[in-house]
Order: C-alpha cells, then sequence, then structure tokens
C-alpha cells in the first residue's frame, strides 16, 4: 500500500515515540483525508514494527488488526455517533486478547454531535480500559471540535500539499486532465470525487477549453456573450483552473500527453515568458476582484479586453 505521509508529522511522531514522549490522544487536522489517515495509521504500525512489510503492519494498513480500532461515518449516517464511541468504550473496557498497545482511530470527529463529542471526552478523561491506549482523532474544520477535546488533545496540523502534490495524488484516482482541474479546487479527495460530478466543475471545465481555444476578439466577444451571465461558482472554478495552467506554462519543462498539457504546450509555444507572466497576474487580479464581490460578467469582460 502507498503511504501518503507528511513528513514532518512523521518525524515529530517518531522523535516522541524515540524518547518516550507519546501523548496519548493527538488530534490531526489541516490536512486532507487520505494523508491524515496514513498517517494515523503509519502511527499504529511504529507502536508494533513500522516496517510495512510485516504480516502486522499489513493487518494494520488494512484495518484488520485486533488491538486497532478505526471509526468512521457510517454509511447510512451523517456524523459520527453517539453510538459508535459507546461502542469503542466498551470494547476498550475489555481485555485484549492479543499483546501490544491499542489504538483508536476516529476519522471525522468534527462531525460528531455533541452528545457523541462528550461521550470521548468522558472516555479521554476516565478510562476503564487497563492496556495501552492511543488515540488518533482526524478533523476536517477543527473549528467543530469541542475546546474540551483540543485541550486534552497534542494537536498536530498538517500542512496544505502543493499544487503539484495534489495533482499526482488525484492522479490516482483520475485521468490527468481532471487530476490537473480539480487540483486547482481541492486537495481533499473525496471532495474531488464528489465536484468531478459538480454542474459547477463541469462547466468550468468546458468554459475552460472553449477559452484556450479562442484565437482571435471576434470568437472572444462570442464566447463572453455566450457567458456573460456566469455564477460565481462557475467563474471561481474557471479562474482557478486558468490560474494553474498558466503557472504551468512557467514552471513544468517536461508535459505529459493529455487535453490540458497539449493546451499548456500550444501556450509554451504560441506566447513569449513575458506575456505568459503578463497574463497570469491578470488572472490573478481577476480573481481577488471576485473576492470583494466585483460583478462576475465585469470580470469576464475585462478578462477578454486584456487578453484579446
Amino acid at each position: 500500500m502507498q503511504l501518503d505521509l507528511d513528513d514532518r508529522v512523521t518525524l515529530e511522531l517518531k522523535r516522541a515515540k524515540d524518547n518516550d514522549r507519546l501523548l496519548h490522544v493527538y488530534l490531526f487536522y489541516g490536512g486532507d483525508k487520505k494523508t491524515m489517515l496514513d498517517e494515523a495509521r503509519f502511527f499504529a504500525c511504529n507502536l508494533y514494527c513500522g516496517c510495512l512489510e510485516c504480516q502486522t503492519c499489513k493487518n494494520i494498513l488494512e484495518d484488520k488488526h485486533l488491538n486497532v480500532k478505526h471509526i468512521s461515518i457510517l454509511a447510512d449516517k451523517t456524523m459520527i455517533t453517539k453510538e459508535q464511541i459507546n461502542d469503542l468504550e466498551a470494547e476498550f473496557s475489555m481485555t485484549s486478547l492479543v499483546e501490544g498497545p491499542r489504538v483508536y482511530i476516529i476519522d471525522g470527529i468534527d462531525t460528531a454531535s455533541q452528545a457523541a463529542q462528550n461521550s470521548l471526552l468522558k472516555f479521554i478523561e476516565e478510562p476503564t480500559y487497563k492496556d495501552v491506549v492511543y488515540g488518533i482523532l482526524i478533523a476536517y474544520d477543527i473549528n467543530n471540535v469541542l475546546t474540551t477535546i483540543k485541550s486534552r488533545c497534542g494537536l498536530v496540523r498538517f500542512m496544505p500539499k502543493s499544487f503539484e502534490q495534489a495533482k499526482d495524488m488525484l492522479a490516482n484516482d483520475f485521468n490527468l486532465d481532471d487530476s490537473f482541474m480539480l487540483a486547482s479546487l481541492s486537495q481533499n479527495i473525496n471532495t474531488c470525487h464528489e465536484l468531478v460530478e459538480d454542474e459547477a466543475y463541469l462547466n468550468a471545465k468546458t468554459l475552460v477549453l472553449e477559452f484556450l481555444n479562442l484565437e482571435n476578439s471576434k470568437d472572444a466577444v462570442l464566447f463572453y456573450m455566450k457567458n456573460k451571465n456566469l455564477s460565481k461558482l462557475d467563474l471561481t472554478y474557471f479562474l482557478n483552473i486558468l490560474i494553474n495552467i498558466y503557472r504551468e506554462t512557467l514552471t513544468v519543462h517536461k508535459l505529459l500527453s493529455s487535453l490540458i498539457y497539449d493546451k499548456i504546450t500550444m501556450l509554451k509555444q504560441a506566447y513569449s515568458k513575458t506575456v505568459l507572466e503578463e497574463r497570469l497576474q491578470i488572472l490573478l487580479k481577476a480573481e481577488n476582484k471576485l473576492k470583494y464581490n466585483v460583478v462576475e460578467k465585469n470580470i469576464l469582460h475585462e478578462l477578454i479586453v486584456l487578453f484579446f
């Protein structure tokens, strides 16, 4: 299994373990789902072996180890439930049949109701277990986690991925064009799976390709007239994708074969570095104006005028 880890977090937790300074509960936040969940499983592996090749490590990575409990939102629910926390407490109150520390991973603790989080808080503060136990809580919006829980955890902030890292991660699930465009909009793989079916994303994808095919001012005016009533979300996606396309024209030397990369190659051949840099600045200014609620059609119009 290929793990997507945050090297800084990995090193931080390894040093704590080597110095016998591990805390019993950590709260992971700030990263994408796969990275934080992979780091949680890797943490559990390191409590036993850490080689990632032995049967023990494989069992942990595949959520099959008897001492590692992985809790996530149930298929028919929208949040972590109080019943799941109560079941965790009941299970850990019984002595394990397997030697070694026990670990619970709660993926999406920020979705849990206040009742569920209060039950978890009691579990943390008043443990009924006899084994050595470590907890990893994963939050995607740390503001939704009770302050009392945060105060009892070691807070571990993950760094956002760069565009290149996000794009490479998404390439495992999407084609090159979608992985490029989705990485321009989100670093969360679950969000990207939702976006790829979203009408706003599909609109932006079409618009970007149409825009890159414009050859003269007449075509550009027709493009504007057709799309002048774009929603703010459509225009946001459109600009974000275009910004990364122009960034790629200035930074990438070896290009892959895909519709988007063919367009990038076309831009690199058609325009000087100075022109590409100027266009990137125009796009960045347009993005900034959108944030300050400038009318969408005015932003699109100015973009057309400055480009063509």
